[in-house]
């Protein structure tokens, strides 16, 4: 047999049985990612933590690169000189570098892959350890491979031999690159001087060397000794999951266990690592067995690790306690020489790693050595820890101590002690060996602030949040509450910095919304983390059922939920599915401020359960449940929860919900006794006619509103006086007032208008659709102008107050010209706030708009926005409104013309106008209009002209 038969035979027995054993135990990860460095990548310290490599919990975005398949990084095409011919892959630890060899060689050894590569020589620095006397290349590849002895190694120098060289991390002689060279394969030397001539090509200059380690050790091989540099990454969240199911095997529970993980982006991150994520998988799995539902009960890094080894024998755990203290700082690998020092033999430890392999790990060797792994390094460093408590518990000063070690993370700006300082305060509380209040989380936090701008602040964040997940959020929300320092001697830039570094820690959204393809219950319940770490989830028309309903209310009462805002309007959520969400919503967790279920076709029994969460969630601001068709019956059910002192509902929307008069009435007893958070109340479209209305305004205080929407509910004249008499109140809150598409006609307007004369503080008002004529408007002059009448000649205030009008909607009411022309000399009121005016279907014609001109180019005129569409105004009535658009008083931004019988002579008009004042109007509609494209070209042009404000047009040619 020739020398690669005889290798690749061998390889396939050594590797295969390898294979085998890691399958068992879940070690192996199904697929590999690699990325590619360029040599002038600045690497970051290469000495630090390996977490901070995959843990960007601090980040909001983190840094992607390219995969490339390693068939291509081990490519015998690639040209290299003598002394440059080294490929290291860099990986931390438990990433998956050995299993990487091993697969590889397998590969090349059953003929699947790397078919270019003639031998294929994989050697381990551990194994390499073992060699203490002199020897050969040749002696030494045939102390790794017996099976070669007596075989001809005379090919060995050429481009298409690679020799593996796995851990370096693991090697325990110094690498000397000055140490005398070996150029000859039978020439024997050190182990240390075999390596190195390899590596510097004295020794085989043809062949290639690819060697892997952890990050700290790849400053060991001086750069211009590299071809390619090359890093190892950990899991996709594609093979996170698929660990998961294929630990659980039950796909509910391993999307319970994956969701548990995502909740903590921290956790998240180190899941990358393949024994970490395999941990997590199987301790979750236990965990979450016996949990029904969507409940989250997320864990702690500490809390897993906890639940990994406490059904192990506890004998041996204290054992590898001491030990793991022990060898803190020292290589991954121990051997039968390190035992003794911590009363463990090699039979203990053998029985313990085939009993708990995720713990430990025994592996084979060179002469039948037999040296053993923790599962990962990070569980050597929970034992420490553990063992480091064990130290420090008995003692009076447990507080000082742990500060010691604080300070201790600290002085290493590399952050070695970072995780074992994270379990520290894990175990703290895990024990309860320290009350919430002891100085020493009070002095953790002034040392996250007096760092918040270096990575000791995320290392020590991670600690602090190890042992109270929700630590500094309390204090983060004081400051965004009252803009000082919680917290003594720290300004309010330290807590901005700390509000980016806690959000970003977190991971949280300010919006979570689906794509509009794959919007239904399947896909919310893939992303509830998604969903618990957004401030707002905006789920209207989303597909969604009563299905997502319970995992809805798991996030609401989830006390590591972000959630405020729940919109789930125009959904098929029925009253059952409510149900579900108000044991979320009743939960003492829950911090939800607004909920919308508009149009989900509930009835009144789903007002029943939503009465409970009225009583029971005082955090509960917003409730809309517009559109559907719950009745007097359900404003009944939400009146017991109304009622309650409890509830602090600050805006309730019922609008088209089949409400009459005698919903109106429970509304109106139950706002009686309890109506003090209430600002926002909408009814409309209700036919609560007059009754309805009067019983809600003679028990509820209207003026203490800042909005009421009550448009369409069968108002008339009677209900006026009600509303006027709330305007007059000296201290009324009521800013806007819809009354709009009721028979209120000139009599009720003119209640409304006494009471805005009186005293008024409203800003919007909508009387569109009222019957309202022009003798109305007299009684509208009168508070428009009723400002100027306030003043005396010196302009000093008397008693009344100014009339605060904004928003005026008088559209599809049968004005006419004389009306317009009533009130018009009020928007030349100096103290006019009027800026919007809606004159749209009013019955106007070219007589009022000379008025109006008029209005709009006085000086003190500051209206901004005014529709005149639907009115025959003709090109008369546009050179006449051009008049004052010309006039640089106008204030005008936005002019709506639709409908309204121009021809193009208005463009050219409305052209003249633009041009003696281009820095105001800035929309211009013109849709419905008999206009000539050549008209419509030349406002298209003045839209790309710097020198005008007009930047939007609709028109159309009829």
């Amino acid at each position: 047999m020739d020398l690669q038969s005889s290798l690749k035979s061998t390889l396939k027995n050594k590797y295969q049985k390898l294979n085998e054993a890691y399958s068992e135990n879940l070690l192996l990860p199904s697929r590999l990612c690699y990325r590619e460095l360029k040599h002038d990548y600045p690497l970051s310290n290469l000495h630090q933590h390996e977490f901070r490599y995959v843990d960007s919990s601090d980040l909001h975005t983190w840094f992607v690169f390219n995969t490339v398949p390693l068939a291509d990084i081990l490519s015998c095409d690639c040209k290299h000189d003598s002394s440059k011919r080294t490929v290291i892959t860099l990986g931390v630890c438990g990433v998956g570098k050995t299993t990487t060899v091993q697969s590889c060689a397998l590969e090349w050894a059953e003929g699947k892959g790397y078919h270019d590569i003639q031998l294929l020589f994989p050697l381990t620095f551990w194994e390499l350890n073992l060699l203490r006397h002199e020897l050969s290349l040749i002696e030494l590849l045939q102390t790794f491979y017996p099976e070669l002895k007596g075989l001809d190694f005379s090919c060995l120098n050429e481009n298409k031999v690679w020799f593996v060289l796995d851990g370096l991390d693991e090697y325990h002689l110094p690498l000397n690159f000055s140490c005398p060279t070996v150029s000859d394969v039978s020439e024997t030397s050190t182990v240390d001087s075999l390596v190195t001539s390899l590596i510097r090509g004295n020794l085989l200059p043809s062949a290639h060397i690819w060697i892997t380690t952890r990050f700290a050790a790849a400053t060991l091989i001086p750069g211009c000794h590299l071809l390619k540099e090359t890093a190892l990454q950990g899991f996709s969240n594609e093979q996170k999951e698929q660990l998961f199911r294929t630990v659980i095997g039950d796909d509910d529970l391993a999307n319970k266990a994956i969701d548990h993980v995502k909740i903590s982006r921290s956790l998240d991150f180190i899941c990358q690592i393949p024994p970490i994520c395999t941990i997590m998988a199987t301790v979750l799995e236990d965990h979450l067995k016996s949990e029904t539902g969507f409940k989250f009960n997320p864990l702690s890094l500490t809390q897993i690790y906890t639940n990994l080894v406490k059904a192990s024998n506890s004998d041996i755990v204290a054992k590898l306690k001491k030990l793991a203290l022990r060898r803190m700082g020292k290589t991954h690998v121990m051997y039968e020489p390190d035992f003794p020092e911590s009363d463990l033999s090699v039979e203990e430890a053998s029985t313990f790693s085939k009993e708990c392999p995720l713990v430990l790990r025994e592996e084979k060797g060179l002469y039948d050595c037999t040296v053993f792994r923790f599962g990962h390094s990070s569980i050597q460093e929970f034992f420490a820890a553990s063992a480091k408590l064990d130290d420090i518990e008995p003692s009076p000063v447990r507080s000082d101590r742990c500060r010691y070690l604080v300070d201790q993370a600290l002085r290493n700006a590399e952050g070695k002690s970072d995780v074992f300082l994270r379990f520290i305060f894990g175990l703290i509380k895990e024990r309860g060996m320290l009350e919430p209040t002891d100085p020493l989380f009070e002095y953790t936090k002034k040392k996250i602030l007096e760092n918040i701008l270096s990575y000791s602040a995320v290392g020590l964040f991670h600690c602090l949040r190890e042992y109270d997940n929700q630590a500094l959020l309390r204090e983060v929300k004081l400051f965004l509450k009252y803009g000082f320092s919680p917290i003594l001697d720290f300004t309010p830039t330290h807590w901005k910095f700390m509000l980016q570094r806690t959000s970003n820690f977190e991971g949280m959204r300010e919006s979570f919304q689906m794509n509009v393809s794959t919007r239904c219950d399947e896909s919310l319940l893939s992303q509830l983390p998604a969903v618990l770490k957004s401030k707002k989830a905006m789920l209207r028309f989303s597909n969604l059922t009563d299905k997502c309903c319970p995992a809805l209310a798991s996030i609401l009462s989830t006390r590591e939920s972000y959630l405020r805002e729940l919109d789930l309007g125009y959904n098929s959520i029925s009253d059952e599915g409510v149900r579900e969400l108000v044991e979320g919503l009743s939960d003492p967790n829950c911090r939800l401020k607004t909920v919308r279920l508009q149009g989900c076709a509930m009835t009144s029994h789903a007002c029943e359960y939503l009465a409970t969460a009225l009583r029971q969630s005082p955090k509960l601001q917003e409730l809309d449940l517009s559109m559907n068709e719950i009745g007097d019956d359900g404003v009944r059910h939400l009146a017991n929860g109304l009622s309650s002192l409890e509830c602090k509902i600050g805006t309730l929307k019922l609008s088209q919900c089949n409400i009459e008069q005698k919903g109106c009435c429970y509304l109106a007893s139950a706002l009686q006794k309890n109506s003090s958070s209430l600002e926002v109340l909408d009814l409309s479209i209700n036919m609560v006619r007059d009754k309805g209305a009067n019983e809600l305004f003679k028990k509820c205080d209207i003026s203490q509103l800042t909005k009421l929407e009550i448009y369409h509910c069968g108002l008339t004249v009677l209900s006026c006086g009600s509303i006027g008499e709330a305007l007059k109140i000296e201290n009324s809150n009521l800013l806007e007032l819809n009354l709009s598409n009721n028979d209120l006609k000139d009599a009720g307007f003119e209640l409304i208008c006494q009471g805005m004369y009186a005293w008024c503080r409203l800003e919007k008002l909508n009387v569109s659709r009222c019957g309202i004529t022009g003798k109305g408007c007299t009684y509208l002059a009168n508070v428009l102008c009723s400002v100027s009448q306030l003043y005396s000649g010196l302009m000093q205030k008397t008693g009344w107050q100014a009339v605060e009008l904004k928003d005026l909607d008088l559209s599809m009411n049968c004005l006419g010209d004389e009306g317009v022309k009533e009130f018009s000399p009020g928007l030349k009121n100096p103290f006019s706030h009027l800026k919007t005016l809606n004159l749209s279907h009013c019955s106007l014609t070219d007589d009022c708009c000379a008025e109006l001109a008029s209005g709009l180019a006085s000086q003190e005129s500051i209206i901004g926005e005014l529709d005149l569409s639907g009115n025959d105004l003709q090109d008369k009535g546009v050179k006449k409104l051009c008049v004052g658009l010309r006039s640089p008083q106008s204030k005008l931004e936005k002019l709506s013309l639709r409908t309204c019988g121009l021809s193009s002579r208005s463009i050219q008009f409305l052209t003249a106008a633009l041009k003696s004042n281009p820095q105001q109007l800035q929309e211009l509609h013109l849709m419905g209009n008999n206009l000539e494209d050549s008209g419509v070209r030349v406002l298209l042009e003045l839209t790309k002209n710097q020198k005008y404000c007009l930047h939007t047009i609709d028109v159309s040619a009829d």
